[in-house]
């Protein structure tokens, strides 16, 4: 095999992975974070059970959640970053 076909196969599998870790990763964290607030708000089932608020799953949901909008900030100022160098003379160090 060449060095050119060993950099194609190396560059896919890069853009796969962070495809697939951006791609199905994120969506996965928020869907945590929603079943751990929905844990954190206790209240009633439908059989009539009371459930006690959980504090811990609240915190950890909102955790989630703030490490889901840093990712996704980072992402909008990463493609950005040319435009805020080009018209507002901002460069960001990504």
């Amino acid at each position: 095999m060449s060095a050119e076909f060993i950099e194609i196969i190396t560059g896919t599998l890069k853009v796969l992975g962070v495809g697939l870790l951006l791609g199905a990763g994120l969506p996965l964290l928020f869907s945590i974070g929603m079943k751990l607030q929905d844990r954190g708000q206790g209240g009633e089932e439908r059989d009539g059970t009371v459930i006690a608020a959980k504090p811990v799953a609240r915190v950890g949901a909102w955790a989630i959640f703030a490490v889901v909008a840093l990712v996704i900030l980072y992402g909008l100022l990463f493609i950005t970053k040319g435009s805020l160098d080009h018209y507002l003379g901002i460069q960001l160090p990504l």
